[in-house]
């Protein structure tokens, strides 16, 4: 016992900075679309608490929680009109303290969006800016005079479509919005404005929260002498220089104040930039990144003109990342959130969708070297909706694709497929609890259809079926957090293998005396694998059986196996 103690003890050793994010799974809920507790058809703060118990079964560690700032709900939340109110929508500020409360009575934290890069144009902030060209606040938004022809002050793009510059006819200046024209970009050049966002950050940590997913955060830094963009698309470039001058004194006036899990949405960061970004002393604990779940948008994010991808595109993203968090920094691990589609529908072809494949993407994620965020849904096997037409849909970048498709040529058909296969309502449409009238979400019609297929896809379901993809996600957090081979999945070095293959993905990890082996077929036919290593133990399968001996296996279609391999070979 006492050498066993010495040598748990030197590995632990080995392991630098055990921060407690490294070591926990994360279960994104977007609030609208979880669950409704008063039959509005909108789902709110207590919906989350009635759910808690479910999430305690799942045996997530922390809440990632969507925006449920005081909105109006131009962009389903992410134009906050005031960071320190809840939208009466979503409840009261007491209904947040209790959440807070709960959750941490189950041993969830909670961590929450911050959108600093723009408010709504109702914040009082920006009313005050646009109230007089002398105002105090007036430089704490981007104004700008337009040009002689009373064009606007560049070409520069919006993100949502169309000029990202918008005319104000009471003090005759244009304000910059990155986003839509209701989200006016906050001026961070300004160091009044920097403190007052600081002050806001850890009221909310004061308050009880266990850190952020940082929303948009390098385009807070804007070229300074505002010229056009020459690069074709005119859209605002992200990540420019001096931004880091801002992140450094982000984090220290407002995240090093506690100690909580940060985590940035980054577009526009190259790998060689990671480190400032996420390195061990990085600007953020970890960042999402987009190279692995944006392979099939094509050229200027246009969705109706998509890129044709392979599984060497995936192994290639997901490698390039690996590899540099083998050095230093760490990842965030993902497949699915508010933004993009259902994975199932992305990676597997229409006619395998099924509980086989959506373990295997499962393992696939994982057992890579970071922190796995769960989206609300995935753990049942939710997949994307095929609404009739563009009208049955909400999200303003759906509408705007559509509109655009139509206008460079594309039919009416081939513009709604490109909807059905990127749109950002794919994850938003409620969560199906049970096969009752609306999925169990809510007692009223709920603000966004239910996905047609709740009548077996739902939680009543998963729950009573020990073999369900449920259970499975919640195997795969028990060996994360609570099995001999925690450490080496949480920290170990990774390394692919059959790089070439465009049927199977096999990588592996190490730690001191342990390694695995993570074995994928992506594809629908059967084929035999030579290793060039013998298998040891079998850690974790999504078929009932295996066919395996020690250096060789026959992987079904959609197989993954987890196995530890025999270093005495």
């Amino acid at each position: 016992m006492v050498q066993l103690s010495e040598r748990m003890n030197e590995e632990s050793a080995t392991i630098k900075n055990r921060q407690w994010w490294k070591e926990a799974v994360v279960y994104q809920i977007y609030p609208k679309s979880f669950y409704d507790s008063n039959g509005d058809g909108i789902g709110d703060l207590k919906g989350v608490i009635q759910k808690l118990d479910y999430l305690k079964e799942l045996g997530i560690d922390v809440i990632w929680l969507s925006p449920v700032y005081q909105s109006p709900m131009d962009d389903n939340g992410y134009d906050i009109s005031d960071y320190q109110a809840i939208a009466e929508e979503f409840g009261s500020m007491e209904d947040m303290d209790l959440l807070i409360h709960e959750a941490k009575k189950r041993n969830i934290k909670i961590i929450m969006d911050l959108v600093v890069n723009h408010t709504s144009d109702e914040h009082e902030w920006f009313i005050e800016s646009k109230s007089d060209v002398n105002h105090p606040k007036r430089d704490w938004y981007i104004w700008r005079n337009g040009r002689k022809d009373e064009a606007p002050p560049n070409n520069w793009k919006s993100i949502f479509g169309g000029s990202c510059w918008e005319y104000d006819e009471q003090t005759g200046q244009y304000y910059l919005h990155a986003f839509s024209k209701k989200q006016p970009d906050l001026n961070w050049e300004n160091p009044d404005l920097r403190n007052a966002v600081y002050k806001m950050v850890r009221w909310w940590l004061d308050k009880g929260i266990s850190g952020f997913r940082v929303d948009a955060i390098t385009f807070i830094k804007k070229r300074q002498d505002f010229a056009d963009s020459h690069d074709g698309m005119n859209v605002i470039e992200t990540n420019q220089q001096g931004i880091h001058e801002f992140l450094s004194e982000l984090r220290k006036e407002a995240f090093t104040s506690h100690d909580i899990l940060t985590v940035a949405e980054a577009p526009g960061v190259s790998y060689k930039e990671l480190p400032i970004y996420a390195g061990e002393d990085g600007h953020f604990s970890m960042l999402f990144e987009f190279d692995h779940v944006d392979l099939d948008v094509g050229k200027e994010g246009k969705w109706y003109e998509p890129y044709n991808w392979n599984l060497l595109d995936f192994k290639k993203a997901i490698s390039d990342s690996q590899t540099f968090y083998n050095n230093t920094g760490w990842g965030a691990l993902y497949l699915e959130n508010h933004d993009q589609p259902r994975s199932l529908n992305k990676f597997i072809k229409p006619e395998d969708i099924g509980p086989i494949p959506a373990k295997m993407l499962a393992t696939v994620y994982f057992f890579l070297k970071g922190t796995p965020f769960i989206y609300q849904g995935q753990e049942i096997g939710m997949t994307n909706v095929q609404y009739p037409s563009i009208e049955h849909y909400n999200d303003l970048a759906s509408i705007d694709q559509y509109y655009s498709a139509l206008k460079e040529g594309f039919s009416k058909e081939e513009a709604l497929a490109a909807i059905w296969r990127r749109s950002r309502d794919n994850s938003r449409t409620p969560m199906q609890w049970n096969h009752s009238e609306y999925a169990g979400f809510s007692q009223g019609t709920p603000w966004l259809e239910i996905n047609s297929n709740y009548s077996f896809i739902n939680v009543e379901n998963a729950l009573k079926d020990h073999n369900s993809l449920f259970y499975f996600y919640k195997k795969l957090i028990s060996l994360r957090k609570s099995s001999p081979y925690s450490d080496v999945i949480a920290f170990g070095k990774y390394e692919d293998m059959f790089k070439d293959s465009l049927q199977i993905m096999v990588y592996t990890r190490e730690l001191n005396d342990k390694k695995i082996a993570v074995i994928a077929n992506f594809d629908n036919k059967e084929l035999t694998l030579n290793l060039d290593f013998n298998i040891k133990n079998v850690i974790l399968s999504n078929y009932d059986y295996l066919e395996l001996h020690l250096n060789q296996i026959k992987l079904r279609p959609y197989e993954s196996i987890v196995c530890e391999v025999d270093l005495s070979f």
